[in-house]
């Protein structure tokens, strides 16, 4: 019996012997189980898409407040109606539009600062506006992040931007330095309209500034309208017009054309092309010498400060769209002068934006001096 049992034993160790195998490196010998990494609590679920992919879009969301600090009717308006036209055919979304021109649109600029963050508050505004934080009529800055978040280009004019300094057809001056000669031998006897927070502003000051006669005559604050309807009517005696309204005056007889800031030509209606090319520009007066009256500051969108990147790229694509369709690019140019749709992406026209604060940083610097 003990016998019997020692030779179980001995082939039961036997057995366990072949069981672990040699010890050595050999290459019949399988790899060891690898050990299960630890439980990671951040790793992402199968079903769930890795981190940086971005969620969809969807906008809008609700109805959109578009803001217009312009009155109803100014060239401004029209365009941003065009928008809001194609931006309600385009997302199926509701749009509406609020006006007020009063105090430069200081009180509309505040609204859309204050607004949500989600693409419900916008605002169609001329980067020409960037004035309004220099004159004192506002205390935000379109060229502030964190008041403004700069989305589009909007409808307008092509750039360079350009303005039809304009008078009455039987004012005693048929040229600028006509002009410079009559304020000097009758100081205080002309009144120039300036639209507050337009570039107009500027180059009505700079062009008085550079001959000298800006404190020779009489300054007005008033809307586009009242200084169309001054000019008009007799009451103001230099103004400065964009070049869709401008040049329709000047070739029906209605106004005179003294001085086209713009240097480049290119409009599509031939008979105002013909109007505007017998207007003298710039570089024909005054040899060059204000080549910052030609500004770059085109129409913008933009929403309150903060909102985030992904969704501003998105609206962009969405007005930018605009140029794929006939109908509406007919409408855009049916606003007439240089009226186009200009796309940019977000980063090119925020860099447009901060260009053109600088600019007007430096001329301001030079108006207070």
């Amino acid at each position: 019996m003990k016998k019997s049992i020692a030779i179980i034993l001995a082939l039961v160790m036997l057995l366990a012997l072949c069981a672990c195998g040699d010890t050595g490196n050999s290459s019949n010998t399988p790899a060891p189980a690898s050990t299960p990494a630890p439980a990671d609590n951040n790793a992402p679920a199968d079903n769930i898409p890795p981190s940086d992919d971005k969620p969809e879009i969807s906008w809008p969301t609700d109805t959109v407040t578009v803001y217009v600090p312009a009155d109803v009717g100014a060239p401004l308006d029209l365009a941003t109606r065009v928008l809001v036209d194609w931006l309600t055919e385009k997302t199926g979304g509701t749009f509406v539009v609020e006006n007020d021109a009063a105090g430069g649109g200081a009180r509309v600029a505040n609204l859309t600062t204050q607004g949500e963050k989600d693409g419900t508050v916008l605002m169609s505004c001329g980067c020409g506006q960037l004035i309004s934080s220099y004159n004192g009529t506002w205390d935000i800055s379109l060229a502030n992040p964190e008041q403004f978040s700069i989305i589009a280009p909007n409808i307008g004019q092509a750039l360079p931007s350009g303005g039809v300094f304009v008078t009455q057809p039987d004012a005693p001056y048929n040229s600028i330095p006509e002009l410079v000669e009559y304020v000097e031998a009758n100081p205080n006897t002309v009144t120039v309209a300036v639209v507050m927070g337009t570039p107009h502003e500027v180059r009505l000051k700079l062009i008085t500034e550079h001959y000298g006669i800006s404190d020779k005559v009489r300054w007005v604050s008033c809307t586009n309208n009242d200084a169309l309807t001054g000019l008009l009517g007799g009451t103001i005696n230099l103004g400065c017009l964009t070049e869709t309204v401008g040049p329709q005056y000047v070739a029906d007889g209605s106004l005179k054309g003294l001085l086209n800031s713009r240097t480049e030509r290119g409009y599509a209606d031939d008979e105002l092309k013909e109007t505007l090319d017998s207007i003298p520009i710039v570089p024909d007066i005054i040899g060059g010498d204000c080549e910052s009256l030609v500004i770059a500051w085109p129409m913008l969108v933009v929403g309150p400060g903060g909102m985030d990147d992904e969704l501003c790229k998105y609206i962009n694509d969405c007005i930018a769209d605009i140029i794929n369709s006939e109908e509406y690019m007919e409408r855009v140019y049916g606003l007439g002068g240089t009226n186009t749709y200009q796309p940019m992406t977000v980063e090119e026209i925020r860099q447009v934006v901060a260009d053109a604060d600088a600019q007007l940083a430096e001329i301001w610097a030079n108006f207070e001096g």
